[in-house]
Protein backbone atom coordinates (compact mmCIF):
# COMPACT_ATOMS: atom_id res chain seq x y z
CA UNK A 1 0.00 0.00 0.00
CA UNK A 2 1.26 3.47 -0.89
CA UNK A 3 2.20 5.72 2.01
CA UNK A 4 0.71 8.78 0.28
CA UNK A 5 -2.81 8.53 1.82
CA UNK A 6 -1.30 8.12 5.29
CA UNK A 7 1.03 11.07 4.75
CA UNK A 8 -1.90 13.19 3.54
CA UNK A 9 -3.92 12.18 6.61
CA UNK A 10 -1.12 13.16 8.99
CA UNK A 11 -0.68 16.51 7.22
CA UNK A 12 -4.43 17.11 7.46
CA UNK A 13 -4.32 16.44 11.20
CA UNK A 14 -1.36 18.81 11.58
CA UNK A 15 -3.29 21.54 9.76
CA UNK A 16 -6.37 21.11 11.93
CA UNK A 17 -4.41 21.34 15.16
CA UNK A 18 -2.58 24.41 13.85
CA UNK A 19 -5.84 26.09 12.79
CA UNK A 20 -7.35 25.49 16.21
CA UNK A 21 -4.30 27.10 17.81
CA UNK A 22 -4.80 30.08 15.51
CA UNK A 23 -8.47 30.31 16.47
CA UNK A 24 -7.56 30.72 20.16
CA UNK A 25 -4.66 33.12 19.50
CA UNK A 26 -5.00 36.90 19.75
CA UNK A 27 -7.01 37.91 16.66
CA UNK A 28 -5.50 39.99 13.88
CA UNK A 29 -6.80 40.56 10.33
CA UNK A 30 -4.07 38.33 8.90
CA UNK A 31 -4.78 35.51 11.34
CA UNK A 32 -8.53 35.62 10.76
CA UNK A 33 -8.08 35.62 6.99
CA UNK A 34 -5.67 32.68 7.14
CA UNK A 35 -8.02 30.85 9.52
CA UNK A 36 -11.06 31.29 7.27
CA UNK A 37 -9.17 30.12 4.18
CA UNK A 38 -7.51 27.19 5.92
CA UNK A 39 -10.68 25.95 7.58
CA UNK A 40 -12.63 26.12 4.32
CA UNK A 41 -9.97 24.03 2.62
CA UNK A 42 -9.95 21.54 5.49
CA UNK A 43 -13.74 21.24 5.33
CA UNK A 44 -13.49 20.05 1.74
CA UNK A 45 -11.02 17.34 2.74
CA UNK A 46 -12.52 16.03 5.98
CA UNK A 47 -15.26 13.62 7.01
CA UNK A 48 -18.91 14.65 7.10
CA UNK A 49 -19.00 14.54 10.91
CA UNK A 50 -16.55 17.47 11.15
CA UNK A 51 -17.59 19.38 8.03
CA UNK A 52 -20.36 21.33 9.76
CA UNK A 53 -18.13 22.47 12.63
CA UNK A 54 -15.41 23.51 10.18
CA UNK A 55 -17.90 25.41 8.04
CA UNK A 56 -19.25 27.36 11.01
CA UNK A 57 -15.74 28.32 12.11
CA UNK A 58 -14.85 29.44 8.57
CA UNK A 59 -17.98 31.60 8.37
CA UNK A 60 -17.45 33.28 11.73
CA UNK A 61 -13.74 33.88 11.04
CA UNK A 62 -14.56 35.41 7.69
CA UNK A 63 -17.16 37.83 9.09
CA UNK A 64 -15.68 38.66 12.50
CA UNK A 65 -14.92 42.24 13.52
CA UNK A 66 -11.29 42.23 14.63
CA UNK A 67 -11.67 44.96 17.25
CA UNK A 68 -14.69 43.37 18.91
CA UNK A 69 -13.06 39.95 18.85
CA UNK A 70 -9.82 41.30 20.32
CA UNK A 71 -11.69 42.85 23.24
CA UNK A 72 -13.52 39.60 23.85
CA UNK A 73 -10.24 37.64 23.68
CA UNK A 74 -8.80 39.79 26.47
CA UNK A 75 -11.92 39.41 28.61
CA UNK A 76 -12.14 35.66 28.12
CA UNK A 77 -8.50 34.63 28.37
CA UNK A 78 -6.43 37.39 29.92
CA UNK A 79 -7.75 40.27 32.02
CA UNK A 80 -10.95 38.76 33.44
CA UNK A 81 -9.95 35.16 32.67
CA UNK A 82 -13.57 34.10 32.32
CA UNK A 83 -12.34 31.01 30.52
CA UNK A 84 -8.84 29.94 31.63
CA UNK A 85 -6.87 28.84 28.56
CA UNK A 86 -4.38 26.69 30.45
CA UNK A 87 -4.54 23.11 31.62
CA UNK A 88 -3.41 23.80 35.16
CA UNK A 89 -6.65 25.67 35.92
CA UNK A 90 -8.81 22.57 35.45
CA UNK A 91 -9.53 19.67 37.74
CA UNK A 92 -8.70 19.39 41.46
CA UNK A 93 -5.74 21.32 42.83
CA UNK A 94 -2.63 19.15 43.06
CA UNK A 95 -0.51 18.96 46.18
CA UNK A 96 2.62 19.64 44.13
CA UNK A 97 0.94 22.65 42.56
CA UNK A 98 1.20 23.63 38.94
CA UNK A 99 4.97 23.10 38.85
CA UNK A 100 4.66 19.33 38.44
CA UNK A 101 2.18 19.70 35.59
CA UNK A 102 4.36 22.25 33.78
CA UNK A 103 7.41 20.05 34.21
CA UNK A 104 5.63 17.09 32.65
CA UNK A 105 4.32 19.11 29.70
CA UNK A 106 7.73 20.72 29.20
CA UNK A 107 9.28 17.25 29.20
CA UNK A 108 7.16 16.31 26.19
CA UNK A 109 8.29 19.46 24.38
CA UNK A 110 11.97 18.96 25.18
CA UNK A 111 11.86 15.39 23.91
CA UNK A 112 11.14 16.83 20.47
CA UNK A 113 13.49 19.81 20.70
CA UNK A 114 10.79 22.35 21.53
CA UNK A 115 10.38 24.94 24.27
CA UNK A 116 8.59 28.19 25.16
CA UNK A 117 9.59 31.48 23.60
CA UNK A 118 12.17 33.54 25.48
CA UNK A 119 10.67 35.80 28.11
CA UNK A 120 7.41 33.83 28.33
CA UNK A 121 7.49 31.76 31.55
CA UNK A 122 4.82 29.18 32.33
CA UNK A 123 3.23 28.99 28.91
CA UNK A 124 3.67 25.25 28.45
CA UNK A 125 0.10 24.33 29.35
CA UNK A 126 -1.65 27.07 27.33
CA UNK A 127 -4.19 25.68 24.87
CA UNK A 128 -2.33 27.27 21.93
CA UNK A 129 0.97 25.69 22.96
CA UNK A 130 -0.54 22.24 23.42
CA UNK A 131 -2.40 22.40 20.09
CA UNK A 132 0.75 23.56 18.31
CA UNK A 133 2.66 20.67 19.87
CA UNK A 134 0.14 18.16 18.53
CA UNK A 135 0.47 19.81 15.12
CA UNK A 136 4.24 19.35 15.25
CA UNK A 137 3.85 15.68 16.21
CA UNK A 138 1.49 15.11 13.28
CA UNK A 139 4.01 16.75 10.94
CA UNK A 140 6.74 14.50 12.32
CA UNK A 141 4.44 11.53 11.74
CA UNK A 142 3.99 12.59 8.10
CA UNK A 143 7.77 12.95 7.73
CA UNK A 144 8.38 9.48 9.18
CA UNK A 145 5.73 7.94 6.93
CA UNK A 146 7.14 9.58 3.82
CA UNK A 147 10.67 8.43 4.68
CA UNK A 148 9.74 4.92 5.78
CA UNK A 149 11.15 5.59 9.25
CA UNK A 150 9.50 2.85 11.28
CA UNK A 151 11.12 3.74 14.61
CA UNK A 152 10.41 7.45 14.23
CA UNK A 153 6.82 6.69 13.32
CA UNK A 154 6.33 4.59 16.45
CA UNK A 155 7.87 7.30 18.64
CA UNK A 156 5.70 10.11 17.27
CA UNK A 157 2.49 8.09 17.44
CA UNK A 158 3.24 7.00 21.00
CA UNK A 159 3.89 10.62 21.96
CA UNK A 160 0.57 11.71 20.47
CA UNK A 161 -1.33 9.05 22.40
CA UNK A 162 0.47 9.91 25.62
CA UNK A 163 0.06 13.67 25.29
CA UNK A 164 -3.66 13.45 24.56
CA UNK A 165 -4.16 10.87 27.33
CA UNK A 166 -2.23 12.80 29.97
CA UNK A 167 -2.86 16.39 28.91
CA UNK A 168 -4.79 17.95 26.02
CA UNK A 169 -7.42 15.22 25.82
CA UNK A 170 -8.20 15.56 29.52
CA UNK A 171 -9.09 19.24 29.77
CA UNK A 172 -10.14 20.30 26.27
CA UNK A 173 -13.75 19.23 26.86
CA UNK A 174 -14.07 21.35 30.01
CA UNK A 175 -12.34 24.28 28.31
CA UNK A 176 -14.67 24.05 25.31
CA UNK A 177 -17.76 23.86 27.50
CA UNK A 178 -16.75 26.84 29.61
CA UNK A 179 -15.87 28.85 26.51
CA UNK A 180 -19.22 28.07 24.89
CA UNK A 181 -21.03 29.31 27.98
CA UNK A 182 -18.91 32.46 28.46
CA UNK A 183 -18.39 33.73 24.91
CA UNK A 184 -20.71 35.78 22.73
CA UNK A 185 -22.14 34.03 19.66
CA UNK A 186 -19.55 33.89 16.92
CA UNK A 187 -16.00 32.68 16.49
CA UNK A 188 -15.20 31.37 19.97
CA UNK A 189 -18.22 29.07 20.36
CA UNK A 190 -17.55 27.81 16.82
CA UNK A 191 -13.90 27.16 17.70
CA UNK A 192 -14.95 25.43 20.92
CA UNK A 193 -17.35 23.15 19.02
CA UNK A 194 -14.62 22.19 16.56
CA UNK A 195 -12.12 21.60 19.38
CA UNK A 196 -14.54 19.30 21.15
CA UNK A 197 -15.42 17.34 17.99
CA UNK A 198 -11.85 17.13 16.73
CA UNK A 199 -10.24 15.95 19.98
CA UNK A 200 -12.97 13.35 20.39
CA UNK A 201 -12.41 12.12 16.83
CA UNK A 202 -8.63 12.05 17.13
CA UNK A 203 -8.72 10.20 20.44
CA UNK A 204 -11.02 7.62 18.86
CA UNK A 205 -8.67 7.29 15.88
CA UNK A 206 -5.73 6.70 18.24
CA UNK A 207 -7.71 4.24 20.37
CA UNK A 208 -7.48 6.20 23.63
CA UNK A 209 -10.00 7.46 26.19
CA UNK A 210 -8.50 10.22 28.39
CA UNK A 211 -10.00 10.75 31.87
CA UNK A 212 -11.57 14.23 31.81
CA UNK A 213 -10.63 17.04 34.15
CA UNK A 214 -13.72 18.88 35.32
CA UNK A 215 -14.25 22.19 37.07
CA UNK A 216 -12.04 25.25 37.23
CA UNK A 217 -9.84 26.21 40.15
CA UNK A 218 -9.71 29.76 41.46
CA UNK A 219 -8.03 31.93 38.84
CA UNK A 220 -4.34 32.55 39.40
CA UNK A 221 -3.30 36.11 40.12
CA UNK A 222 -1.87 38.16 37.30
CA UNK A 223 -2.30 38.23 33.58
CA UNK A 224 -1.38 35.17 31.54
CA UNK A 225 -0.20 35.70 27.97
CA UNK A 226 0.79 33.01 25.51
CA UNK A 227 3.30 33.94 22.76
CA UNK A 228 0.62 33.15 20.20
CA UNK A 229 -1.89 35.28 22.10
CA UNK A 230 0.08 38.52 22.02
CA UNK A 231 -0.99 41.14 19.48
CA UNK A 232 0.97 40.79 16.26
CA UNK A 233 1.21 42.99 13.19
CA UNK A 234 -1.53 42.31 10.65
Amino acid sequence: MSAEPLVAGALHRAALYRMLATAFSYPTPARLKALALGVRQAAAETCAALRGALGRLADTAGHADVGTLAAEHVALFQREVRCPPYEGAYGPAQMAGKAALLADVAGFYRAFGLGPAAGQPEVEDHVCAELEFMSVLALKEAWALAGGQTEGLEVTRAAQRAFLTDHLGRWSESFAGRLTAAAAPGLYPAAAALLRAWIEADCARLGIAPRPLEGVQEAEAGTFTCPLARPAPA
